[in-house]
Formats: C-alpha cells, structure tokens, sequence
C-alpha cells in the first residue's frame, strides 16, 4: 500500500515539475536565449526552411546534413516564449563571393517590410564559411509567438548559382531580472505576449 501511494505521488509530480520547467524557460530570468538548427533534425524553436523548390531537400553526408538555396527568397520561423530586444544571427554556409546573401526579420509583413542585413562573413570552418549580424527587434512583427526572417540572395535563379547552409543559431537577448519590480515587468510581458494571453482570451469568452 505504501509502494502504491509513492508512485501515485510520483505520477502526481511529474506534470507538476514539467510544467514548472516550462513556465521558469518562458520566464526566462537570464534574459538570455539561444536557439539552433542543423538541417538534421526538426528543432522547437527553430522552422524548416521553405518552401520547397526555392530550397532543395536536405542532403545527408556522412552524418553532417545542408540544404541548398536557388531560388531567391526562403523563409523560417522562430517560435518565441516572449519578446526580445535583440538577436544575433550567426550562420554556416557556402557561396561564391560575388553572391550576395542577406538575411532579417519582418517589420510589417502586410507592406512587406524586412530588416534586412547583408551577413558578415568573420571565419571559415573547414570548408565552410561563418557569418554574422545583428538586429534591433523592438520594430519587428512577432505573429502567434513566432517570428518570420526572410533569406535574400538577389538575381540568385538568373545566376544559375546557389548558397548552401548547413547551420543556423540565433541569440536573443533582453535585460535580465534583478529585482522584483523586473519579476513583476517580466510577468505582464508574458501575459501580453506568450500562450497565456490566449488562455486568458478564451476564459473571457465562456
């Protein structure tokens, strides 16, 4: 009997604590987040590139996967638990240097309005290159919690050339808790932003 009311407790607590997980990463006290995607498999946070036919399928080598741009331009989207200040985008990939690349995130998707940066290139790896920008995101249109980034190569079809990524990592970034008057601020935003503004909606409904 006592084994039975143990494990009951134990059933009990697990949603509990995976709950409890959940709400302290939307919380997010570090005001830190950083999302990645290696074309091998699906991430939370992080889309598919699409749509298909602008990208190839994703092509598998000796374990390490890439996917190929050839038509321009391809879209992915971030999912986000709340608002962020600010990202840096860092990306692997392979072009020619006269192909341009830029990537940001949108501003107004209905005047199709995107912030737009041209990635920096600062290494390589192997024979892979790494870029990098940066972006201000207190303009940017977040829908459903997610954010939409476009991805540019200009003319890239007509140019019969393509851009091949193999990795994306995006870091957000917004002030971190220091006091409660911050717990109290970071509480509202959750409530205004994340999936709880939805639950609340629908509670005001019945």
């Amino acid at each position: 009997m006592r084994a039975y009311k143990i494990i009951k407790i134990i059933l009990i607590l697990i949603p509990i604590i995976i709950l409890a997980v959940l709400v302290y990463k939307d919380f997010n006290p570090s005001g830190y987040l950083k999302v990645g995607y290696d074309f091998c498999r699906e991430e939370p946070f992080i889309s598919k590139f699409s749509p298909l036919g602008r990208v190839l399928a994703v092509e598998r080598i000796n374990g390490a996967c890439s996917q190929k741009m050839v038509i321009d331009p391809v879209y992915f989207d971030v999912r986000l638990p709340q608002r962020f200040n600010e990202v840096r985008l860092t990306i692997w990939y392979k072009k020619l240097s006269e192909t341009k690349l830029q990537i940001g995130p949108a501003i107004d998707l209905s005047a199709w309005q995107w912030q737009l940066k041209d990635i920096n290139y600062i290494r390589n790896e192997g024979n892979w290159q790494i870029g990098q920008t940066s972006y201000d995101l207190f303009l940017t249109q977040i829908d459903h919690n997610r954010l939409r980034f476009l991805v540019s190569s200009p003319n890239l079809a007509d140019s019969g050339q393509e851009v091949i990524f193999k990795k994306i990592e995006l870091e957000f970034v917004k002030k971190p808790i220091q006091n409660w008057a911050d717990v109290i601020e970071r509480l509202r935003d959750l409530i205004l932003f994340s999936r709880l503004k939805f639950i609340i909606h629908l509670i005001s409904n019945i």
